[in-house]
């Protein structure tokens, strides 16, 4: 059985091979943190809408709207309801909040 070609991609954890196979949100996911590796978009910016950026990648509002949980978990991005999605902090600024672990000394 032929195995399934990968690329190397960078996260927010550093550089990773991606199968070829990854699902359509993290596609979506891994495509936004290269924009805000890129430069496309600063602290505090804000993401558009759910509608154009469905729009934009030739996806699903729901794909986009997993994509930018998936941000929102590793702390790249900040969720409002009813205002939108703010950058939070940039790839390679910090640990995300998720692999912090407090110290009780």
């Amino acid at each position: 059985m032929a195995k399934a070609a990968s690329r190397t991609i960078v996260s927010a954890n550093g550089p990773y091979d991606a199968p070829a196979n990854d699902r359509l949100y993290q596609r979506i996911a891994r495509r936004l943190v290269e924009e805000l590796t890129g430069g496309t978009y600063a602290i505090g910016d804000r993401l558009p809408a759910e509608r154009e950026l469905a729009t934009e990648y030739g996806a699903s509002r729901p794909a986009v709207r997993e994509a930018l949980i998936a941000l929102e978990v590793q702390g790249f991005i900040e969720v409002r309801v009813g205002s939108g999605a703010y950058v939070s902090r940039l790839p390679g600024q910090g640990r995300s909040p998720a692999s912090r672990s407090p110290r009780s000394n």
